[in-house]
């Protein structure tokens, strides 16, 4: 729902505004599916043992980085800013308290931990529905390589980002068109 009313974000006893971490190989009875016992929140009895990371609007796609294993996400906005994490274990992101950087609603109640940053974040002006993508890590593009592609599907734009010392840049690379709801990569 809009403006997160029920403050799910910062609510460990819910599954909304999650990532979760399950695994689907093990059942544990009555769910089928079971908890990995690395789960951040296992021991803390408030809490579901399903959750890895929170404080998240609405993400859209999931990348594993396949050389580092760093976990990535597009988390679309409400009113102002689309933003792109890199998903921590435990990690709070921070909605509905704020949306990327930004004050959405300071006076929600917050769980836990500190804030995470955003990696990057445009606001709405550049584009209104974020779509997580990939690091790419092949072999025709030495320019882009570790770089992580991003898009938007109302704008149509990718983006790259790139780390630079503490900071990442995120530079316009292409214009698709069109809408971007996904990327993809192959084996190589």
């Amino acid at each position: 729902l809009a403006h997160d009313p029920h403050d799910n974000g910062q609510n460990l006893s819910t599954l909304l505004g999650s990532i979760l971490g399950i695994d689907v190989d093990r059942r544990d009875k009555p769910l089928n599916y079971a908890i990995p016992t690395d789960n951040p929140f296992v021991e803390l009895e408030e809490a579901r043992p399903e959750i890895f990371a929170y404080g998240l609007r609405n993400v859209w796609r999931l990348h594993f980085d396949r050389a580092t294993g760093d976990l990535w996400c597009g988390d679309v906005g409400q009113e102002r800013y689309e933003e792109i994490n890199r998903v921590t274990r435990g990690g709070n992101y921070g909605w509905k308290i704020r949306e990327g950087r930004h004050p959405f609603a300071p006076d929600a109640p917050q769980t836990g931990k500190k804030l995470i940053d955003p990696v990057a974040e445009h606001y709405h002006s550049e584009g209104e529905s974020i779509t997580g993508g990939i690091v790419y890590r092949g072999d025709r593009l030495a320019d882009y390589q570790g770089r992580y592609f991003f898009g938007d599907y109302e704008s149509g734009f990718v983006w790259a980002l790139t780390k630079h010392k503490d900071q990442w840049q995120k530079d316009k690379v292409a214009e698709a068109g069109l809408g971007i709801a996904a990327f993809g990569t192959d084996r190589q």
